[in-house]
């Protein structure tokens, strides 16, 4: 017998060891590549995941019109706080408030 190859006088307890480092030097092999490429079907490849979209990121609010004249409180409405939910809610009758826009629509 060769002296490199293992012989049937050696038990698997010594040769173990061997097996394991292998294991070990394949585990530090990993490449991280893209995805749908030639390089994520090989061996020993992790694919990175996608970066993140920022779907979920909090944005500020634009500055419109709408927000302008609510803020100033040009608008008869009021946001009434609720166990349920947030609704509109009129400061005046709204048949008051709808008049003098009946009138400056008639008048063009």
């Amino acid at each position: 017998m060769e002296e490199g190859r293992p012989g049937p006088s050696k038990s698997a307890g010594d040769r173990r060891p061997q097996q394991q480092e292998k294991k070990d030097k394949q585990q530090n092999k990993q490449q991280a590549c893209e995805g749908f490429s030639i390089r994520a079907m090989m061996e020993n490849s992790v694919v990175r995941g996608p970066p993140p979209a920022g779907s979920v990121k909090q944005r500020p609010a634009k500055h419109t019109a709408f927000r302008k004249f609510y803020e100033r409180g040009d608008f008869p409405i009021a946001v009434q706080h609720e166990c349920v939910g947030n609704r509109i809610a009129w400061k005046i009758s709204s048949v008051s408030w709808l008049t003098p826009i009946a009138v400056c629509i008639s008048v063009e």
